[in-house]
C-alpha cells in the first residue's frame, strides 16, 4: 500500500514526524536533505521514535538511548538488537508518498555472516549476560565465519535481565518476554550455546577448563562473566527465605516465596532493591526497605532524586528503615524476623538482599585483578596481547569522557562493551567511546541517567523535581559529568554533547526552567 503523508516542503531538516500509512505508524524524517521512512517504534520496548532525537545522522530512542543510523535504519547502539524497517519514499508534485508492503516486518535483523566449515578458528565467549549475548551476535555481524561458542553456567539463552526486578517480578510480564532471541536464531547463525561452568581460565595461554574437567584452548576468548551478588555476613543470612536477585532462577524462587507471603523485607536501597520493593508491593505484599543510607540511591543519583523516589514508594505503601542495618535474621525452618542495629525486630516472610555485587573473576589466572576484582582492558577491551578480551561488569576500561578507568554494572553499557569487544576480536575494532546510560522504573516513574557520574561533587536541578518533570545535572570541579531525570530529550542531547566534548558550563544551565540542550547540538 502507498499513502500520501506530507508536503515535502513542510518536513524540515532534522525533523522527526510520525505519519500513518494504511493505518500503520511510520517515522518520516529528513536527514542530509533527503526524506526517509522507517518503522515508527523502537524494536527494544516500542518507544515512539518521533519523540527521540536526530543528530548528525544518529537517531536516538527517547527511552533507553538505543541508536540507529538515520540514513539507513541500521542499529548503531543497543539495547535494541535489530535495525529499523526501511520503507520506500517518493516525492511527486511536492507531495510525499510512503510505500508500506503488506508483509513489512516490524524490525529488521542486521546482516550476519554464516558459519563457514573451512574457517577453523574458534572464538569463545564466557558468560551469557548482556555483554556475552551482544558479543556473539556482533561477531557474526562483523563477518566472523569460524565457530562461535557461548559458554554459560545458567544454561539459558541470553535474556532480558533488567526485567527480572521490574515487570517479571511484579507479575505483569510473562516468561516469554525474557529470552532475547528464539533458539532458532542461534542455530541459524551458527552460534553454539554450551551449558557449562568454567572452572579456570589461564589468560596467558587461553586454556579453559570446564567444571566437568574437559578443557579447550580457543583462538580468542571474551570474558563476560558479569557479577555475583554480595551476601550479608549477618547471622541467619543463609536461612531459607533470604534471597538475592541476579538470575532468572533467583527471580522464580522469589516469586514462589511471595505467593504465600504477607510481609517482605528488602535490604539495600540500590536499583535492584528499590525496583524489587516496587514489584513486591505490586504483588500485594507489605514491604519495608532497610538501608544504611539516608535516602535511596543517594550515591548514584543524589539525595533529591532519592527523596523523590522514596516519596513515590511511600505513596504506594512501602515502608523505610533508613540509616539502619540488619544485624541478624531469625526463624525456625525459614526466616521470620530481621533484627536491626537499633534493636527493632521486623517480621518478614521473605527477604531480598540487594547490597551490591562483585565481579565474577576469581576463576582467572595469569591476569592482574584490580582491587575491586575487575580486569583492566585497553581501549579496544583487550586484557592482553594473547587474544583475550573482557567486557561488561568486570571490565575497567579507559573512559574517554571523564578520564581514568571506569567499571560500571549496567545493562546497556555491558551490551555496548560486548559489541565493541566483538568488533575488536573480528579485526575491526576502534577505541571505545560510548557514553554510559542506564534507567530505572518504579511505580510508573521512569528515571534515566547518562554520563560518567562517579565521583561528582555537586548537583543542581532544572525543571520541576517534585512534580517529576526534571533534569538533574552532576558536576565535578565545576564541570558537567552526568545528568539524570525524566526529560528524555535533555538526556539524549546530553549524551550527544558529551560524545563530542561540547557540554556547556554548569553556570550556563543553573537557575533555568529548561536546560535547552537540544538547541546546543
Amino acid at each position: 500500500m502507498e499513502d500520501k503523508v506530507a508536503r515535502a516542503d513542510e518536513v524540515h531538516e532534522g525533523e522527526l514526524r510520525e505519519v500513518q500509512v494504511g493505518g500503520k505508524k511510520v517515522l518520516l524524517l529528513r536527514c542530509d536533505g533527503a526524506l526517509r521512512a522507517f518503522g515508527a517504534r523502537c524494536p527494544h520496548y516500542d518507544a515512539p521514535l518521533a519523540k527521540g532525537l536526530l543528530h548528525e545522522g544518529r537517531l536516538v530512542c527517547p527511552w533507553h538511548q538505543g541508536t540507529f543510523g538515520a540514513r539507513t535504519g541500521d542499529l548503531l547502539e543497543p539495547p535494541p538488537l535489530s535495525g529499523l524497517t526501511v520503507y520506500a519514499v517518493r516525492v511527486q508534485d511536492g507531495d510525499v508518498y510512503v510505500e508500506l508492503p503488506d508483509d513489512a516486518p516490524r524490525q529488521r535483523n542486521m546482516p550476519m555472516a554464516g558459519r563457514d566449515p573451512r574457517d577453523e578458528r574458534v572464538f569463545v565467549v564466557v558468560g551469557g549476560g548482556a555483554a556475552g549475548g551482544a558479543a556473539v551476535e556482533a561477531l557474526r555481524q562483523h563477518g566472523f565465519t569460524g565457530r562461535v561458542v557461548l559458554i554459560d553456567r545458567e544454561g539459558r539463552r541470553p535474556y532480558d535481565r533488567p526485567n527480572l526486578s521490574k515487570d517479571y517480578l511484579a507479575g505483569t510480564a510473562s516468561a516469554d518476554w525474557l529470552p532475547l532471541r528464539p533458539a532458532s536464531f542461534y542455530e541459524q547463525h551458527g552460534i553454539e550455546l554450551l551449558h557449562a561452568g568454567v572452572a579456570s581460565l589461564d589468560a596467558a595461554s587461553r586454556r579453559l577448563r570446564l567444571d566437568d574437567g574437559t578443557s579447550m584452548t580457543p583462538d580468542a576468548v571474551l570474558i563476560a562473566t558479569g557479577s555475583l551478588p554480595r551476601r550479608l555476613a549477618a547471622p541467619g543470612a543463609e536461612l531459607p527465605g533470604v534471597f538475592t536477585l541476579r538470575s532468572w532462577s533467583d527471580c522464580d524462587a522469589i516469586v514462589a516465596a511471595a505467593e504465600g507471603a504477607a510481609r517482605a523485607l528488602v535490604v539495600g536501597a540500590s536499583f535492584i532493591g528499590m525496583e524489587t520493593a516496587a514489584s513486591l508491593r505490586q504483588r500485594g505484599l507489605e514491604v519495608t526497605v532497610v538501608a544504611p543510607e539516608q535516602a535511596p540511591l543517594s550515591t548514584q543519583l543524589g539525595p533529591e532524586v532519592g527523596a523523590l523516589l522514596q516519596t513515590r514508594h511511600e505513596e504506594h505503601g512501602v515502608g523505610f528503615a533508613l540509616g539502619r542495618t540488619v544485624t541478624l535474621f531469625d526463624g525456625d525452618q525459614r526466616v521470620r524476623v530481621a533484627q536491626l542495629d537499633d534493636g527493632r525486630r521486623l517480621d518478614a516472610d521473605l527477604v531480598v538482599v540487594g547490597v551490591g555485587v562483585t565481579p565474577a573473576t576469581s576463576f582467572i589466572t595469569n591476569a592482574t585483578l584490580a582491587d575491586d576484582g575487575g580486569l583492566d582492558v585497553d581501549a579496544e577491551l583487550r586484557v592482553n596481547r594473547h587474544h583475550v578480551w573482557a567486557a561488561g561488569d568486570i571490565a575497567r576500561y579507559p573512559e574517554p569522557h571523564g578520564g581514568g578507568r571506569l567499571r560500571m554494572e549496567h545493562w546497556r553499557l555491558a551490551e555496548q562493551l560486548g559489541r565493541a569487544a566483538a568488533a575488536s576480536m573480528a579485526g575491526q575494532g576502534t577505541p571505545f567511546g560510548a557514553v554510559p546510560s542506564f534507567w530505572t522504573a518504579q511505580f510508573g516513574l521512569r528515571v534515566a541517567s547518562v554520563g560518567v557520574g562517579r565521583g561528582w561533587d555537586g548537583e543542581f536541578a532544572v525543571g520541576d523535581l517534585a512534580g517529576g518533570d526534571f533534569t538533574v545535572f552532576y558536576t565535578r570541579d565545576d564541570t558537567l559529568v552526568a545528568a539524570a531525570g525524566t526529560r528524555d530529550l535533555d538526556l539524549a542531547a546530553f549524551s550527544e554533547l558529551m560524545r563530542h566534548d561540547r557540554l556547556p558550563r554548569p553556570g550556563d544551565l543553573r537557575g533555568r526552567s529548561d536546560a535547552g540542550l537540544v538547541d546546543l547540538l
